[in-house]
């Protein structure tokens, strides 16, 4: 059993070699990975979890959700009105 200041390090060297597969991603494809949510779907392909994959890409898991609730409600209805 882990004692409670012990790091895992698993976990960091993970995360760390993510980092650099997105930053080596960037520089091959310059302008692909231009918006925070690209980077997190790069990050979720590679294996990462969502919550994981939102820090790594320098963001927040709530930013994420709330990036994917407002692309999913992108549309043709925002400014209308009901009945016309």
């Amino acid at each position: 059993m882990a004692a409670k200041g012990d790091t895992d390090w698993m976990s960091v060297i993970g995360r760390a070699l993510s980092y650099l597969c997105l930053e080596h991603a960037r520089k091959e494809n310059p302008g692909k990975f231009n918006t925070v949510q690209k980077k997190v779907d790069f990050l979720i392909d590679i294996g990462l979890p969502k919550d994981t994959a939102a820090y790594v890409a320098g963001s927040s898991p709530a930013s994420i959700a709330e990036l994917a609730r407002q692309q999913r409600n992108k549309g043709g209805k925002r400014g209308t009105k009901k009945g016309r």
